[in-house]
């Protein structure tokens, strides 16, 4: 079993895996290089129409994806956002579909997922990104409002619970999930700040191991997406938002096959891990799991 020996700086508020410490775009996860291009790839984006979702879908139009379909509860945002997307793909071969859906109503995300499904004349989906969530607002475990609550889980973890059921009858073979999970899932407790929201990130990326363990053909990966400035997130930003776009295209290419069913962090470089490949595919490192006590 590997074991992490050295901790390592990060930015000072944040511990690293790697000595080097991203908060934007490199040349190694550059969606222009030849290893990570997309060409031929459909690829799902939820919550797409603002903040990390359309970045991420701005970074796979750039890869030079077939066709990338964007989901979320607002269309003005989504129509904004195809304009953006399919003009990143300079030789304009990337197809972008619009659907607006509430991802917590199970009838209409099936609805969604069939209408695209039939747009792109059955094709099969390559990379699904599980982005979709949101918040209520800080407050102590006791004192919160139980309908905020209540909401917190239905909009972040029926959200997800629902993608999962209409995506997987559609992946192709070796297909790709995203799961854009939160740190706060696994940080040390901070009193009165968005233990809500901590709850679903942590019950979601154990959904998304368990897809994954039920799954193994499947390329399933749990992302903290750094920290962007964005509607969601408003307290200040730290990481430019082409850094987690890129780094989810690096995990759809072959070079992240070793950090499959892995927790990672965007900021981390991926030249420190595709290093420690051979001991990080068998060991437990980056799994969320009880520290101490091998089971």
């Amino acid at each position: 079993m590997g074991v992490l020996i050295e901790e390592h700086p990060g930015n000072g508020t944040y511990k690293s895996f790697t000595k080097t410490w991203h908060n934007k775009s490199y040349p190694q996860i550059s969606p222009n290089r030849p290893e990570l291009r997309a060409e031929g790839k459909v690829v799902f984006v939820t919550g797409a129409g603002t903040g990390i979702g359309k970045a991420t879908a701005i970074g796979f139009a750039q890869a030079g994806a077939k066709a990338i379909v964007i989901f979320g509860r607002r269309v003005d945002k989504l129509k904004l956002a195809a304009e953006e997307i399919r003009s990143a793909n300079t030789n304009g071969t990337t197809t972008v579909i619009v659907e607006g859906v509430d991802l917590s109503d199970r009838a209409a995300v099936h609805a969604a997922f069939a209408d695209a499904i039939k747009q792109l004349g059955g094709a099969s989906i390559d990379v699904f990104v599980s982005n979709a969530g949101t918040f209520q607002g800080p407050g102590s475990v006791a004192g919160y409002d139980e309908d905020d609550f209540n909401k917190t889980i239905k909009l972040n973890m029926g959200s997800a619970f629902n993608s999962i059921k209409e995506m997987l009858p559609l992946l192709g073979p070796n297909a790709t999930v995203l799961n854009i999970t939160s740190g706060i899932a696994h940080i040390d407790a901070i009193p009165g700040q968005f233990w809500s929201y901590a709850v679903v990130k942590t019950a979601n990326t154990k959904m998304f191991d368990y897809f994954q363990a039920e799954n193994p053909n499947l390329r399933v990966f749990n992302v903290q997406p750094g920290v962007v400035s964005s509607e969601m997130n408003t307290y200040g930003g730290q990481d430019e938002s082409e850094l987690p776009a890129h780094f989810h295209v690096w995990l759809a290419s072959q070079e992240a096959d070793f950090l499959k069913g892995k927790f990672v962090w965007v900021n981390w470089d991926v030249d420190e891990l595709k290093a420690r490949a051979s001991e990080l595919k068998d060991s437990r490192l980056l799994k969320v799991l009880l520290h101490g006590v091998p089971m």
